[in-house]
């Protein structure tokens, strides 16, 4: 096990590496009792994280790397010939709270252009623009990022017109750049933004990624490369599911995945350590979830994450993580962390209640 826990430190030892308030840092010892709490199941779940994790991890050197390759593909994309066109013609969207990762983004972004191209993109905000572009580092559930690209395109610009008409036509250009984001809540996303202002948004809205969540079981060719459980559960696990009072239940997202999908395993180490690893996760997080008292818990809390209230599911299943923070949308057994409910968490948040 230590072994395990070494290789997974490797990986995950520059989390939070700029966060001085950090309640614990990530170092072999904490990993070792993290997965101590899974008893016998303890070794086989560091094994399994360390199968998937160097694919979903994103250190903060390697998103510099990402976020300089993005600004190129955009640069290249807008056909400006230099980056100083692009910066001059761009603006960077900027709207979420300033502990939010797109701040934080956005600070690599500043650095990247300062240090290789000696552009402050701060010194040209208030000039013209013809690009717009949305820094996140994931869309899980798409909440954030509708709410954020929904009231910007229902606003009007200095000559008085609805962002959504200059993009329509062609006007104006819209983009997100995300290192993640689930099909699913993309999706859910898009749609939104085509209920409310056109069908042809879905058209007009520019996408750079550099991982995808295929989690649409709907869809024949899916990866699932997210916790997704099957219907063969334990009781305990099936009476947490009915038991869950949800208000406008969305029938369209299932809390199951078919027993034959995927088809082919490529995330986990094979298909039975898939079923295994979810099935301790699943469970322990209604174990924690048992432990809330409140008499009206957040019905969004799921033991395998934070998901829409309208879905009746186990939860979002994110696997995924960055060096600034994690998902509240990952299985809780990453980040849950409540006085009293004696759970060491493996990440440990920043700027997040937990209920």
């Amino acid at each position: 096990m230590i072994e395990f826990a070494e290789q997974i430190y490797k990986i995950l030892k520059d989390y939070q590496c700029d966060y001085e308030n950090r309640k614990f840092e990530i170092n072999v010892e904490h990993i070792i009792k993290w997965a101590s709490q899974f008893d016998d199941d303890a070794e086989f779940v560091l094994s399994e994280l360390l199968h998937f994790l160097p694919g979903v991890y994103i250190s903060k050197e390697k998103a510099k790397s990402f976020l300089r390759e993005r600004l190129l593909e955009i640069q290249e994309f807008y056909n400006y010939k230099t980056m100083n066109e692009l910066v001059l013609n761009t603006h960077f969207f900027d709207v979420q709270k300033k502990y939010k990762s797109q701040s934080e983004i956005l600070n690599i972004v500043d650095e990247i252009l300062q240090t290789e191209y000696m552009i402050n993109y701060k010194d040209h905000v208030d000039k013209p623009k013809t690009n717009f572009i949305y820094f996140d580092d994931l869309l899980a559930t798409g909440g954030t990022v509708y709410g954020d690209l929904s009231n910007w395109l229902a606003s009007k610009d200095e000559d008085d017109i609805e962002n959504y008409k200059s993009i329509l036509n062609k006007s104006k250009t819209l983009a997100v750049s995300l290192f993640c984001y689930h099909q699913l809540g993309f999706g859910n996303m898009e749609y939104r933004l085509m209920k409310q202002f056109d069908d042809k948004i879905r058209n007009r809205l520019i996408i750079g990624h550099n991982y995808k969540i295929e989690n649409q079981v709907k869809w024949s060719e899916q990866k699932l490369n997210c916790m997704y459980p099957t219907k063969e559960q334990s009781t305990s696990s099936l009476e947490y599911l009915a038991k869950l009072e949800i208000p406008y239940e969305n029938k369209s997202v299932s809390a199951f995945r078919p027993s034959n999908m995927p088809k082919e395993e490529t995330f986990f180490s094979n298909a039975d350590n898939r079923i295994r690893l979810e099935n301790i996760f699943l469970e322990k997080g209604i174990e924690l979830l048992n432990k809330v008292q409140k008499d009206s818990p957040d019905t969004r809390k799921r033991p395998l994450g934070d998901t829409v209230r309208s879905h009746k599911t186990f939860g979002t299943g994110t696997l995924f993580f960055t060096w600034r923070n994690i998902s509240n949308t990952c299985p809780l057994v990453f980040w849950w962390d409540v006085p009293g409910h004696n759970w060491i968490p493996l990440f440990c948040l920043k700027n997040r209640g937990m209920y």
